[in-house]
């Protein structure tokens, strides 16, 4: 099973920081999850919303800023305000990181609110040109991104992302032709994982903070968990 560290170990550290994810590492996450968006000047960074102030001090949407300008803005935490590994990271900053380890990288494409024209062929090109493909999950909300993706590169491994409930949703994925399903915890029962493993479907669930659901939904053999607290999710994997 992995063990996705949301946003790096984000209970602890500025979610989506360099710090956040090699502290999630640290943890014993096997596996990381980002965001990510496009700047003014088409790279693309690692932040959650699309406007930056509710984690940095600043405000404005990441597409009208560079890279540059956004690299300026300090982490509104106070205790890493002046770590310079809790500014905004660039995608490929994360690459570099994940491909020392055997870490699982589920990179979610914010495309639900504000789609970033060729996102999609971006990230699959700064990948392949990383050697990565292997590690990475694409994800999203927005289904047809992932239908861009699959048509780029159907080799890559990807999720559907989903917060309200879709109906026959295994049958949905497999004929989508998708990998995985990655639904909110609430949607979650033990005859969709079985269905869905029945199906070889994949089943990743978030965000998960509870030790109960998380032994809950280990035993009813879920392929990964999202969760802010990595570290309480390994101690609870290696219990036995």
């Amino acid at each position: 099973m992995i063990n996705f560290a949301h946003r790096g170990a984000s209970n602890y550290y500025p979610e989506n920081t360099m710090v956040s994810l090699k502290e999630g590492i640290k943890t014993g996450a096997n596996g990381l999850e980002i965001d990510v968006h496009k700047t003014k000047d088409n790279k693309l960074v690692v932040i959650h919303d699309e406007d930056i102030q509710r984690t940095f001090k600043g405000k404005g949407l990441v597409k009208d800023m560079t890279l540059e300008e956004l690299r300026r803005f300090k982490c509104r935490n106070k205790n890493f305000e002046n770590n310079i590994e809790c500014r905004i990271p660039t995608l490929e900053e994360v690459l570099d990181l994940v491909k020392e380890t055997n870490v699982i990288l589920n990179i979610e494409l914010k495309t639900d609110k504000i789609h970033y024209e060729g996102i999609e062929r971006d990230v699959i090109e700064l990948v392949n040109r990383h050697g990565l493909k292997k590690q990475i999950v694409l994800s999203s909300f927005n289904h047809e991104s992932i239908r861009i993706c699959r048509e780029i590169d159907g080799e890559f491994e990807t999720g559907l992302l989903y917060s309200k409930p879709i109906e026959n949703v295994v049958q949905y994925a497999k004929e989508f032709g998708t990998n995985a399903i990655h639904p909110d915890l609430r949607l979650v029962s033990e005859e969709l994982i079985e269905e869905a493993n029945k199906n070889n479907i994949k089943v990743n669930i978030y965000t998960v903070n509870s030790p109960i659901y998380m032994r809950k939904l280990i035993a009813a053999d879920v392929n990964g968990i999202f969760t802010d607290y990595p570290d309480l999710l390994n101690e609870i994997i290696n219990e036995k």
